[in-house]
């Protein structure tokens, strides 16, 4: 978003928007006719008495007006080369807002609130693949203005971090502590922007799906009237871990004897005097083994496993989007390694997080036969991609639906008993910008073969930014559709629209309904609709075993 912030000193005034703790000024982009807000707080800094504490509302007004010019830190993680670009500090629970410059005065627009990915163990709003100002753009091209804002939340252990002393304390799953307080932010005071607080829809992307699906879940399905619909792309509530004391005590036991705070009466209180930088090494989620950090069921926020609370209903009943890609496998398929039978099987049997008996493992392993022509990426035929091992499209097809196809099975099938509920297969191979050069410089190529339509193919297309989406007009013209579609949902809870694939909603179906989403053009065909039995037997089969996950 900042690469044009070159253009805005030379137009119309700055924009100032007054909430309930004083006045922002912004930035006016006069080449988008839009108006950004970077970087405004919604919660304290979460530093000091505030680190691994629920997040504590603002408390502070003033006089004048404060410049949101630049995104604001990220929050801390194991990569701040890359996330870290604005900085990386505790003072980080901040909210982005991106408006159209000319919203009628008698008009509210519709809001989306972006939540992003990174395995809930990094990333930031600020990353470019996250520029809202073409999306906002698109939804004033067709018509159909909205409001895009995107969060900034905890990650990792510091918004993770669990034990008997944070159970206890009532300071579990920051994470999504975060998240629903920047929602209650939206709802004091997105009306100042020309926000309509009561059509919010929430919309993430990997660890930002999970979450989504989480919100849907908190408090057995309590929103509070925070949002309205949501949107998910590529993963579940039950995509994600849930471990308990017995994985992060001794976790938190360590952390508390590097910092030498065993002595403490109270050794959460003192891990909140200890400097940032002594810190933060000792939450370095790469080091932790495992998945690392995640949400745990902690009898509150979560009180009790995703697929029970799905199953009984307790979630909230509101209109959704929710796909994968068809090769979401290829990110989690291990490389190199999987080349016999007795390979997956001892993967499968002993890796951390699966659970299952030894014979469900050979079960599995029948469904999923030793056929690349039936497995990941789809439709490759006899190629085996062998130097990434030779039963490596076996492994992808079998982890993908583990994690993201199976779990999209169930939802999709309760969700669309109670509400209006789209899906999605995503089905085009991205194009990568070799260079991360701007939009005006087109290096790059289709993703490798062997990812195929991987995990993340998707986001360029919705957010349209044309320095991902790359130079070919069937892939724009893909883009347009999608971001449409969005828009369309986030302004009235249907992705239907002039113009647009029809997109029947799930339960139109006794099978249930996906929109393959696909260009036309370059190999691709066109979207269409198809029904949900690809992998059927396979899919329902992992189903029937989440609970061992422990999900």
């Amino acid at each position: 978003m900042l690469a044009f912030l070159g253009l805005a000193t030379f137009a119309n005034a700055d924009p100032t928007v007054s909430v309930l703790n004083g006045t922002y000024e912004g930035l006016h982009l006069p080449s988008f006719g839009q108006d950004i807000f970077l970087g405004i707080p919604y919660a304290q800094n979460a530093g000091g008495q505030n680190r691994f504490r629920i997040p504590q509302a603002l408390n502070s007004t003033w006089n004048g007006t404060r410049a949101v010019k630049q995104y604001g830190p990220a929050c801390p993680d194991f990569q701040p080369d890359k996330d870290g670009a604005y900085g990386m500090s505790e003072d980080c629970l901040s909210i982005n807002i991106v408006r159209p410059t000319d919203i009628p005065t008698n008009e509210s627009l519709p809001v989306a609130v972006w939540i992003h990915g990174g395995s809930y163990q990094a990333g930031t709003s600020a990353l470019p693949n996250y520029n809202l100002t073409y999306l906002v753009q698109r939804s004033v091209d067709i018509g159909k203005p909205i409001i895009a804002t995107s969060i900034n939340y905890r990650k990792g252990g510091w918004g993770m971090l669990y034990s008997r002393e944070i159970q206890g304390s009532g300071n579990a799953n920051l994470s999504l502590r975060d998240m629903r307080k920047a929602l209650a932010w939206v709802q004091e005071n997105i009306g100042a922007f020309g926000g309509d607080k009561s059509s919010v829809t929430i919309w993430g992307e990997s660890a930002g799906s999970f979450a989504v699906g989480q919100l849907l879940m908190t408090y057995g399905g309590r929103t509070d009237d925070l949002f309205h619909r949501s949107i998910q792309e590529s993963g579940s509530a039950a995509t994600a871990w849930y471990n308990g004391s017995d994985w992060y005590q001794p976790i938190y036991n360590k952390i508390v004897s590097q910092t030498n705070c065993s002595d403490w009466p109270d050794t959460l209180e003192c891990l909140r005097t200890i400097p940032y930088e002594t810190i933060f090494p000792f939450l370095d989620s790469s080091k932790v083994g495992g998945p690392g950090f995640y949400p745990t069921v902690d009898g509150d926020i979560i009180p009790n496993y995703p697929t029970e609370l799905l199953h009984s209903g307790r979630f909230a009943h509101v209109p959704s989007i929710y796909g994968s890609n068809s090769d979401e496998g290829t990110d989690n398929a291990p490389a190199g390694v999987i080349n016999t039978d007795e390979d997956l099987y001892a993967y499968i049997l002993n890796s951390t997080g699966f659970g299952f008996p030894p014979y469900v493992v050979r079960d599995i392993m029948t469904l999923y036969p030793d056929d690349p022509a039936q497995g990941i990426p789809l439709n490759t035929g006899s190629e085996r991609f062998a130097e990434q091992g030779y039963q490596f499209k076996r492994a992808a097809a079998i982890i993908g639906d583990i994690f993201y196809h199976a779990t999209r099975l169930d939802d999709a099938r309760y969700y669309s008993k109670h509400s209006p509920t789209y899906i999605y297969r995503f089905n085009t191979r991205p194009w990568v910008n070799n260079t991360n050069a701007t939009f005006t410089d087109y290096v790059g190529s289709l993703a490798p073969a062997y990812k195929g339509v991987q995990h993340f193919s998707e986001v360029a297309f919705v957010f349209g930014n044309p320095s991902f989406v790359g130079p070919w007009d069937e892939y724009r013209a893909l883009s347009d559709e999608m971001s449409a579609q969005w828009i369309n949902f986030v302004s009235g809870g249907d992705p239907n629209g002039e113009g647009l694939p029809k997109w029947p909603k799930y339960n139109e179906s006794l099978n249930g309904f996906n929109l393959v989403i696909q260009a036309e053009g370059r190999g691709y065909n066109g979207s269409y609709v198809e029904e949900d039995t690809y992998r059927l037997a396979g899919r329902e089969y992992l189903t029937k075993w989440a609970r061992r996950r422990h999900v």
